[in-house]
């Protein structure tokens, strides 16, 4: 399975929460604010939140004046913490090792194919763990 877009809409998430917490109009917004403001169903963000809070990236109080809120700034937030938070175990390509041939080296050209695949999306979380949430608005 490849990735989602929950992680766009997770940062999206975090993004909104920090602009209306700046704003001073609300402490904790409810996932249903945050999924009409952003055109994302409902059951997609509280499912998105509950793994951002796993994660530690917000933190949630229940009530009528409770929600969502952000548990640390965005500056200390990347987008390798909600790619992290969202497709964990979610692996980029599929790869197989089982073929019915008779190849000579077989098992090695395939063992390089998945490394360099392996090569590729490490160099991918290395570039979203250089990018910090702050960074998408400045």
């Amino acid at each position: 399975m490849s990735y989602s877009g929950a992680t766009f809409q997770g940062a999206s998430i975090l993004v909104f929460i920090h602009f209306k917490s700046e704003e001073e109009k609300y402490d904790f917004l409810s996932a249903k604010v945050i999924s009409e403001m952003l055109n994302i169903p409902t059951p997609t963000v509280v499912k998105i939140l509950g793994k951002l809070k796993k994660a530690g990236l917000i933190v949630t109080k229940e009530g009528a004046r409770g929600g969502n809120h952000l548990a640390r700034p965005i500056n200390e937030m990347t987008l390798y913490d909600v790619f992290h938070a969202v497709e964990q175990g979610t692996e980029l390509f599929r790869t197989y090792r089982t073929f019915n041939m008779d190849f000579d080296n077989l098992d090695a050209m395939v063992e390089k194919g998945i490394s360099s695949l392996k090569r590729a999306e490490k160099a991918m979380e290395e570039e979203l763990a250089s990018v910090r949430i702050s960074d998408l608005i400045d």
